[in-house]
Order: structure tokens, then C-alpha cells, then sequence
């Protein structure tokens, strides 16, 4: 008597099959689509990296010591709110851009931001710095 000889199984084809039908696929789309327009090849970007930093002539600056700057002259809470007023033409409060040394104690910095309010300033933003990851 002879025996039925076992038949092969068929698990691993349709699986090589299915990762062949997504390769060709991505293939296809790779060639076919496009991200984004192409770059015009006439135009040379400009270079930031090597530029020095500086700093934004509108914005109070508070030393660790509670000092306040302005354009790297020391001035009043009053006086630079009244600079301002003048130069933005606000009737109701002036934006003011704060930047603060990152030693500056806390209690610090909110009676500098009280004494600002106190000058007329209206909006008040803070500057902070990103962190990069």
C-alpha cells in the first residue's frame, strides 16, 4: 500500500507575492507623484547661517539685576512706555516686546511688568527663546 505524499504548502508564495505587488507600488509612486514643485534652477537661496545675531530694536531688555534697556541705553519703565506711545501712535496702551534675562528672579520680573502696566503699556509679550531638542 502506498502511502499520499504530504503537498507542499502554499503560505510563503502569496506572501512573497503581496510584498511584490507593494514594492512595485511604491515604485510606481515614487516615480510618479511629486511632493513639491521643483526648485526654479535660476535662483540661489540666501545664507543665514554665518549671520550674526541681533537683537530687535523695539524690545525692553531686563538685566538679571532688574535693569532695564533699551537699544543699550539704561531707561525708565515710564520713559520707554512714553517712546513707544510716540512711536506706534497708540492711543490705548503700546505693545511692548520684554526680554528678560533668564536669571532674573521672578518676583523681579512681574513688578517689572507691573511698572510697566502702571506707564500706560497695553500689551505685553514676553521673549523667550527656543529650546532646540
Amino acid at each position: 500500500m502506498k502511502l499520499p505524499r504530504p503537498r507542499p504548502s502554499r503560505k510563503g508564495e502569496s506572501t512573497i507575492a503581496l510584498i511584490n505587488i507593494v514594492f512595485l507600488m511604491l515604485i510606481f509612486f515614487l516615480i510618479a507623484g511629486t511632493l513639491a514643485p521643483p526648485i526654479d534652477s535660476e535662483i540661489s537661496f540666501i545664507s543665514t547661517a554665518d549671520a550674526d545675531g541681533s537683537e530687535p530694536p523695539d524690545a525692553l531688555y531686563v538685566t538679571a539685576e532688574g535693569t532695564m534697556r533699551s537699544r543699550g541705553v539704561e531707561m525708565s519703565a515710564a520713559d520707554y512706555v512714553a517712546r513707544e506711545s510716540e512711536r506706534q501712535a497708540e492711543t490705548e496702551g503700546v505693545e511692548i516686546k520684554l526680554a528678560a534675562d533668564r536669571d532674573l528672579a521672578a518676583d523681579k520680573l512681574i513688578d517689572v511688568v507691573a511698572e510697566l502696566r502702571a506707564a500706560g503699556a497695553g500689551t505685553i509679550r514676553v521673549i523667550t527663546e527656543r529650546a532646540v531638542p
